[in-house]
């Protein structure tokens, strides 16, 4: 027996990365993307057939650098989140907003529905 795993993260990265959720409701496909510290500008959210790419920048917010770090673990550098689409949706569809820090992306599912088609004679 052959177990088949789809991959539906990608990670692309020079720095850290925002962790994410994806889950669906009935009628939706939620993705929730941690990104504390970046400016909603700075994030750019596209959508290519079946797969979400969110690409951003977190830039260092000082301006005068009249200090000298002891210590420093947040990066200041690009990244990149690809994530497949697992059920169908409406992609044109689809609305994001920014609330404390977590961009949430909505798309409405797809209903399945059962089309009768006539056959000519």
């Amino acid at each position: 027996m052959t177990i088949r795993h789809a991959v539906y993260f990608q990670r692309e990265t020079t720095g850290s990365l925002p962790l994410l959720d994806l889950y669906e409701t009935d009628g939706n496909l939620v993705l929730e993307v941690d990104l504390p510290g970046i400016d909603p500008e700075d994030v750019l959210i596209k959508v290519y057939e079946d797969i979400i790419i969110i690409e951003g920048i977190k830039k260092e917010v000082r301006e005068e650098k009249m200090f000298r770090y002891l210590c420093m673990e947040r990066s200041f550098e690009s990244f990149r989140r690809i994530v497949k689409i697992p059920v169908p949706v409406i992609t044109h569809e689809g609305k994001a907003s920014y609330n404390d820090g977590v961009v949430t992306l909505t798309f409405p599912k797809i209903s399945g529905r059962v089309i009768k088609i006539k056959i000519e004679k």
